[in-house]
């Protein structure tokens, strides 16, 4: 078996909240909406932001963790910044080789971009 992609779901505590800052704030776009549930792209990654109403498996909002590799990370943060992003770990080199920063959605969900700078 090869595994071909991956979707996270995102639990929120405020469906349009949610949708309004992945979109506005985040920049990305909706691929699809349901009355709880939708389905968000950037570029060719896609995930998903599940509201309270939905009638799914519930979880918590505000336990998710999601790292995206990235072929640059500065400019989209300067620009996510600018429209208000809840910055949640500053840009650095880390020692991993990797050169990243970290930004919660309002529910406190982290989000990673980072960008390889090893050899």
């Amino acid at each position: 078996m090869k595994i071909l992609s991956s979707s996270p779901v995102i639990h929120v505590s405020d469906f349009e909240r949610a949708l309004d800052y992945y979109t506005t704030v985040l920049g990305f776009t909706i691929d699809f909406k349901l009355e709880a549930y939708a389905g968000l792209l950037y570029n060719e990654i896609l995930l998903y932001i599940c509201g309270p109403d939905n009638d799914g498996l519930k979880k918590t909002p505000g336990t998710a963790e999601i790292c995206f590799d990235c072929d640059e990370v500065d400019n989209y943060l300067e620009t996510i910044r600018r429209r208000g992003a809840l910055i949640s770990y500053p840009i650095g080199d880390r020692y991993y080789g990797i050169r990243d920063f970290a930004v919660d959605d309002p529910d406190g969900n982290t989000l990673v971009f980072g960008k390889n700078i090893s050899g």
